[in-house]
C-alpha cells in the first residue's frame, strides 16, 4: 500500500466531527497528523492522538499569524507531505467567541475575527501549506446548514459559513490550476458536538431535527465521516458542498 498522510485541523475531543473523520481515515490506511488550538485543548487532543495512534500533533490557532507560519515550517522540517487535508475549525469553538446577541450588536472586530477563523483560515492554511501539499492532494472543509438560514443570536457564524462555501469554489479553481488539488466541503446535519451545545439544549435540537427528517432519524457521525473520506478520495469532484443531514434540507 502506498504511504498516505492526512492532516486534520479542528479536532477538539471525541465528540468532534473531525474525530470521526480521523477514525475513518485511520481505517483507510492514512498516517494521521493533527493540530490543537491552545492549552485549553491540548490535553483532549493528545488523548485522542494516543488512542488513535496519530503520528504527531502541532499547535495551531487560526487567529495567530505565527501559528500559521510555524505549522508549515514544522511539517517541512519533518519532511511530511500531505495527501489529504481536513479543515474543521469554526469560530463557534474559538476562545472568546461571543454569542447570544443580535447580529446588529456584533462589532466589526468580532465579525472579521469570525470570518478569519471559520472561513479565511482555509485560504491561509492551504496557501502556507502549498509546498507540502502533494500534487493531486484533496482538501475537505466542514460547513453547516447555517450558511443558508438564520439562527437567532448565532448569525455571525452563519455569515462565516456562507463565506467558507464561497471560498471552497474559489480555492477549487486556484489550487486545481496550481497543483491539481481538489477542494470540497461537507455540510453535516445536527449531531451532538460542542458547537451544538452553544445554540441551545442539544437533546431538544436533535429531537426537532429528527422530527423534520423524512427518515425520522438523526445524522450519525459515522455516516458523516464515511462521506467525508469518500469525497476526499474521489478524484473527479471539486468545488462542491455535500449535505449529510438525513434529508432535513429538502423539507419545506
Amino acid at each position: 500500500m502506498q504511504h498516505k498522510n492526512a492532516l486534520i485541523v479542528g479536532i477538539r475531543d471525541e465528540d468532534s466531527i473531525c474525530y470521526s473523520i480521523a477514525c475513518e481515515l485511520k481505517r483507510a490506511g492514512y498516517t494521521i497528523y493533527a493540530t490543537y488550538q491552545d492549552e485549553s485543548t491540548v490535553e483532549s487532543v493528545s488523548r485522542v492522538a494516543e488512542d488513535l495512534g496519530f503520528k504527531k500533533i502541532f499547535p495551531y490557532d487560526a487567529s495567530k499569524d505565527e501559528d500559521i507560519a510555524s505549522l508549515a515550517t514544522a511539517l517541512q522540517a519533518e519532511n511530511v507531505y500531505i495527501d489529504k487535508l481536513v479543515h474543521g475549525i469554526s469560530y463557534s469553538t474559538h476562545k472568546g467567541t461571543k454569542f447570544d446577541m443580535p447580529l446588529t450588536d456584533v462589532t466589526w472586530e468580532e465579525f472579521t475575527e469570525a470570518i478569519r477563523v471559520s472561513a479565511f483560515s482555509l485560504v491561509e492554511l492551504t496557501g502556507n501549506l502549498l509546498p507540502v501539499l502533494n500534487e493531486n492532494a484533496s482538501v475537505l472543509t466542514i460547513s453547516a446548514r447555517w450558511s443558508r438560514v438564520a439562527v437567532a443570536n448565532f448569525n455571525i457564524v452563519c455569515a462565516a459559513k456562507a463565506a467558507l462555501e464561497s471560498i471552497i469554489r474559489g480555492l477549487a479553481d486556484s489550487l486545481g490550476q496550481a497543483k491539481a488539488i481538489r477542494v470540497n466541503g461537507i455540510s453535516p446535519g445536527h449531531v451532538p458536538t460542542y458547537t451544538l451545545g452553544t445554540i441551545g439544549n442539544r437533546l431538544d435540537i436533535l429531537e426537532q431535527a429528527k422530527a423534520a427528517s423524512p427518515l425520522l432519524a438523526n445524522v450519525r457521525k459515522e455516516d458523516i465521516a464515511s462521506m467525508a473520506v469518500s469525497v476526499l478520495e474521489n478524484s473527479s469532484v471539486t468545488g462542491m458542498v455535500y449535505p449529510v443531514d438525513a434529508g432535513v434540507g429538502i423539507m419545506g
